[in-house]
């Protein structure tokens, strides 16, 4: 990974939710690409947090030795009293909170008339409850660290149905920016501001069944007006975008980043037009 050379987060920390892939020597998801960023822009420390417990340690181990201040800890999104344990072991070791990025997610591509009810309640659970539970965890502990800026990770298909990714995923991820604004509001007065990244297709352990289907890729890939997969990368730029204070005045609002697909249809140019 390119070394960056700004000092932006001198001094924070950061608290990822469902970033067990921060490997960097393997395929990475946004957490991932967030933390290393984030360290290597002057960050004081990281917690990475997932349910997948063993790829989440050796990760966290592979930062620590590129003499980074990281932690690894379960956390299960849904549970309060874990919310509660990981903001405390936080502060205790690091003194601080400043940044959270809610990441955590499920995807089942089974239609409504298909899906398993407890499939649809867990993945509502995970993207809904989850930032709410997270966001009420941190509030006060980023109040005493004079503000904070929560990211909540959604989808271009927030915006829009999805056949490929279900109607559950994008319903959930809908629901997130609904309670991003919402919670940009109510904390405005903490100095935390709220705000919503919504990727596009992007290669990550999360869609690489996608990725590695020919016949998919290509159908996605086709309908990209910048012509290629987003990297993890890309997210994480918006993301610490989001977290800077570039975006001091920013909250409660979202950022599109997906090659162009929102924006309409790509069609062949036509010779026999002038226009």
């Amino acid at each position: 990974m390119t070394m960056r050379f700004s000092n932006r987060f001198d001094g924070k920390v950061a608290l990822l939710t469902g970033s067990a892939a921060s490997n960097n020597e393997e395929l990475m998801g946004f957490g991932g690409a967030t933390a290393w960023r984030f360290l290597e822009e002057g960050g004081k420390g990281v917690v990475i947090t997932d349910v997948q417990d063993d790829i989440g340690e050796k990760s966290a181990l592979k930062l620590r030795e590129a003499g980074h201040d990281v932690m690894y800890l379960h956390l299960d999104v849904t549970d309060e009293t874990e919310w509660e344990s990981v903001v405390q072991q936080t502060l205790d070791h690091f003194g601080r909170l400043d940044v959270l990025v809610n990441i955590a997610g499920i995807l089942d591509p089974k239609s409504i008339l298909d899906i398993e009810t407890d499939v649809w309640v867990k993945t509502m659970e995970i993207s809904t409850v989850g930032i709410f539970l997270g966001t009420r965890a941190v509030a006060s502990a980023m109040e005493r660290s004079g503000g904070g800026a929560i990211i909540n990770l959604a989808s271009m298909a927030a915006k829009q149905g999805s056949g490929s990714y279900g109607s559950a995923y994008s319903f959930s991820r809908g629901g997130m920016h609904n309670f991003t604004q919402s919670s940009a509001l109510q904390l405005s007065e903490l100095g935390i501001r709220v705000n919503t990244i919504m990727p596009g297709w992007v290669h990550t352990p999360f869609t690489d069944y996608l990725y590695s289907d020919t016949e998919q890729s290509k159908y996605r890939l086709d309908r990209v007006p910048l012509k290629r997969w987003g990297k993890p990368d890309d997210i994480a730029a918006g993301i610490l975008f989001l977290a800077s204070d570039d975006a001091s005045y920013m909250t409660g609002g979202e950022l599109l980043i997906d090659g162009g697909v929102s924006a309409g249809s790509v069609r062949p140019a036509n010779p026999k037009s002038n226009s």
